[in-house]
């Protein structure tokens, strides 16, 4: 009874020890947003604005739909809203990335991400669609 409550353990080790590898194992400089989750109720999230000037700036990022009290979010997604910010009027255009990354709790039956980009004035400026990645073998982001 013993050995078999030590061998339970000892699986329930190694499936956390395999997710928290696989998830370390993220390809950072993968280009765009991602969203992976690690299994244990998170899910690691990148996420890439291209800003058409220098002059943005990502302000902050998280969980949760932009306004809560007029937003529908239904059951089948996860919801990421990015602060964004234009710093002045001199606006040269670039072509780098603004990017941010945070952990949000995982939910059962959530197959995507929406991420809303909103400006400084709460207007929605762009919103992205991903699919949360939760099996290496498809994965393009994770090393298996």
């Amino acid at each position: 009874m013993i050995a078999r409550a030590l061998a339970g353990l000892f699986a329930l080790g190694l499936t956390a020890a395999a997710a928290a590898a696989g998830h370390r194992h993220v390809d950072s400089d993968y280009p765009g947003s991602w969203a992976i989750a690690d299994g244990h109720g998170e899910v690691a999230v990148k996420v890439q604005y291209l800003a058409m000037g220098a002059c943005w700036r990502i302000e902050n990022a998280r969980e949760g739909v932009p306004d809560r009290a007029t937003a529908e979010p239904n059951e089948r997604h996860l919801y990421v809203t990015v602060a964004i910010r234009k710093t002045g009027d001199d606006c040269p255009p670039t072509n780098a990335p603004l990017e941010t990354k945070l952990n949000i709790p995982d939910k059962p039956g959530r197959i995507s991400l929406d991420v809303f980009f909103v400006d400084e004035r709460g207007v929605l400026q762009r919103s992205q669609r991903h699919r949360i990645e939760r099996d290496c073998g498809a994965s393009t982001t994770t090393a298996c």
